[in-house]
């Protein structure tokens, strides 16, 4: 009669045997390198910041963190790869502005934005500055282009990088903002796009400051107003759209450092502070300043909100659009 009971206790041994196994391993964390997959091919903004923020974390956790590009299907490819992975810790994501903007856009995905994810810390946003070419375009104020959109309804084009990007929802936001009515031109990539814009076969663009601020200072493009509340330091004397009477023209492109639903506490938490050592300091804050980017660390659980509101500002744009993939 005491065999179930040697097996209750055997049972109870080794579960507490796993369990202690289990948190040892998670104040260990982490005893090998980090995978951090960025859902896009090598270059572009996302690939720069991440192999930049990668090298800093690298150095606090003690491990290697390594890059692994993986892009396609609108960055859903890769942040799919993340939300599958076990959830150890050993693989994160750098997830930006895209994968805000999917679940609006495609019918379908992969994963489920807000319930496969623990969004660790939130690490930078970037403001987008619309420019018109001062060739094609007379205004030199939102003002005055507001006006000449009402005088010449869908006469001024705006270019983006394709349907459904950051670029062109910014755009939409500011016709829904403004009243008014712009031919959309889309384009197979921001290179393309720009390059006509310079080149005026279209009158105007958002873009990232940094992307545009050459062309800015030859005087071939004139900035009009940035995104959000605040006035970009690399355009200093123009106004935010806030500024100039438009409150809701207030979306920004952002990064999210996220990993698999499930993380264990103790590698959860150990993340979340790496996260913010990492991004601390002038040196990076430099650094990210450079190519566009504001250092904006909001780590857990204020991230859950601040990406949750995010997603909702991009799918009001994607509904006034009409914008869709599949």
């Amino acid at each position: 009669m005491y065999r179930p009971l040697r097996r209750l206790g055997l049972a109870a041994c080794l579960w507490a045997c796993a369990m202690g196994a289990a948190a040892a391993a998670d104040a260990d964390y982490p005893a090998r390198p980090v995978r951090m997959v960025v859902p896009y091919v090598v270059g572009g903004s996302t690939d720069l910041l991440g192999r930049q923020f990668a090298q800093r974390l690298s150095t606090v956790l003690g491990q290697q963190v390594f890059v692994e590009n993986q892009g396609g299907a609108g960055s859903t490819i890769g942040t799919a790869t993340v939300a599958r992975a076990q959830p150890d810790g050993y693989t994160i994501g750098l997830l930006d502005t895209a994968f805000a903007i999917n679940p609006s856009l495609y019918a379908k995905l992969p994963y489920d934005s807000l319930t496969d994810f623990d969004f660790l810390s939130v690490i930078a946003t970037a403001t987008g500055v619309l420019v018109v070419n001062a060739k094609r375009v007379k205004a030199r104020t939102l003002q005055e282009l507001v006006a000449e959109a009402k005088a010449r309804p869908d006469q001024l084009s705006f270019a983006s990088a394709g349907s459904g990007t950051v670029v062109h929802l910014h755009g939409e936001t500011f016709k829904t903002a403004a009243g008014i009515k712009l031919l959309h031109v889309p384009y197979k990539g921001a290179g393309p796009a720009i390059a006509d814009l310079l080149g005026g076969q279209v009158d105007m663009m958002f873009n990232l400051p940094v992307l545009v601020a050459p062309q800015v200072k030859s005087g071939v493009l004139a900035p009009i107003a940035v995104t959000g509340d605040r006035r970009s330091p690399m355009f200093p004397d123009t106004p935010s759209f806030a500024e100039a009477g438009y409150p809701g023209v207030n979306a920004v492109s952002l990064w999210v450092v996220a990993a698999p639903k499930g993380l264990p506490a103790a590698v959860h938490d150990k993340l979340v502070a790496a996260i913010g050592q990492a991004m601390a300091g002038p040196e990076m804050q430099a650094r990210l300043a450079e190519n566009s980017f504001e250092r904006t660390v909001v780590p857990y659980p204020q991230s859950v909100d601040f990406v949750r509101e995010q997603m909702a500002k991009f799918a009001a744009a994607v509904k006034a659009s009409g914008a869709t993939v599949n």
